[in-house]
């Protein structure tokens, strides 16, 4: 299968001032010290593959606690404090108030090459012939300079641009009236995101599930939660029901007389569940996982990559993982060598003010796992 992305180019987005990895695969292992950019690479693909969506950069935001905070009055129009939080995207952290260059992010592959770009503005109200409310950016060098205007994210997608107010960003936002936008309402790629801390919450897992129940990719799930526990034979969701009703994961064992909850197998069997259901659900798109081996053992990690490059090819699916663990990285590249061509490794390490990646593709990764070469 040849990859949705085998170019990615990241310029101005948080430490990655300018940033290009040629030669991407079916799976791939970014690693690298702290502060060298692998989870800004996955945040910006996951910007890239929901069109800039502002739920998504909310989500961001928030994980990082950089979102806007909650407005004494909800109708008072931000500043400029009020806008530190947004820079924190740009890179460098600069002042809004000098209009920084925009975040470009970008990539060659197949069925497509995409290109997303970000900017912020000062954005004016109009109202086009049919009277519905629409926002069109102006032209203005200081975002608080003289004058009165909306300041906005201007994203821009393949020629087609959309108007996100940054009000959108505080963490109780005022939603006004929607305006219209020239994208399409279906992202560029389906995208699910695993975050690096044990299981999703129950809400995002329960949504997951109800996407692939009673379907083949339920018994993919199962087959996975057997690589830690052999005797697990079937898995489900249940609550819900009420409105604050939480969901829960079930699972059948053959040494237990009844179903339990899967959170008493341990944390372990609950991050491969998270991994595996989410990696069903991003059929034909991309899989991003942040630190994938936590809380899964050493001893089952050779297993949970061969699970993750066999349910990839058969269904299609671009994954994009990070790891600072060893045990990770070599039986990363035992299971690559299982499927030539499938794998590739990129480090990321700092030179400078610049993050420079190096590539390491199957041979090259057997020959520094064989050798104990510092690939982190």
């Amino acid at each position: 299968m040849k990859p949705k992305i085998a170019t990615l180019t990241i310029e101005r987005f948080r430490a990655l001032r300018q940033l290009r990895i040629n030669g991407l695969g079916q799976v791939n292992l970014i690693t690298g010290r702290n502060n060298t950019g692998k989870s800004s690479v996955l945040e910006a693909l996951r910007i890239l593959a929901s069109d800039a969506s502002p739920s998504v950069i909310n989500n961001i935001l928030r994980y990082r606690e950089e979102d806007i905070g909650e407005a004494e009055d909800p109708m008072r129009p931000l500043d400029a404090e009020g806008l530190l939080q947004i820079s924190s995207l740009f890179n460098g952290f600069p002042q809004l108030a000098d209009k920084p260059q925009p975040v470009s992010i970008s990539t060659n592959g197949v069925p497509r090459s995409m290109t997303l770009t970000l900017q912020v503005a000062w954005v004016s109200e109009e109202r086009d012939q049919e009277g519905v409310r629409k926002l069109v950016s102006q032209q203005q060098g200081n975002l608080f300079g003289e004058g009165e205007g909306i300041p906005a994210l201007i994203v821009e997608v393949d020629g087609s641009k959309r108007i996100i107010t940054l009000d959108n960003f505080r963490r109780y936002p005022y939603r006004g009236r929607p305006f219209r936008s020239d994208f399409g309402d279906e992202p560029s790629l389906p995208c699910v995101f695993v975050s690096p801390y044990g299981g999703e919450r129950t809400a995002t897992l329960g949504a997951l599930w109800d996407n692939i129940a009673l379907s083949d990719r339920e018994k993919d799930v199962v087959e996975a939660l057997k690589i830690i526990d052999p005797e697990i034979s079937a898995v489900s969701m249940v609550g819900g029901e009420g409105p604050r009703q939480q969901r829960t994961a079930i699972v059948r064992s053959s040494h237990l007389p009844r179903p339990v909850p899967l959170r008493s197998f341990g944390d372990g069997l609950n991050r491969l569940f998270g991994i595996v259901l989410s990696l069903v659900n991003a059929k034909g798109g991309l899989l991003l996982i942040d630190e994938f081996e936590n809380g899964i053992h050493h001893s089952v990690q050779l297993d949970a990559w061969r699970a993750v490059f066999k349910l990839s090819r058969r269904l299609g699916i671009q994954v994009f993982a990070t790891s600072h663990s060893w045990d990770s990285i070599e039986a990363f590249q035992k299971a690559a060598a299982e499927m030539p061509e499938a794998g590739v490794l990129v480090r990321l390490s700092r030179k400078g003010e610049d993050i420079v990646p190096t590539i390491f593709a199957e041979d090259e990764l057997a020959i520094a796992t064989r050798d104990r070469i510092e690939v982190r």
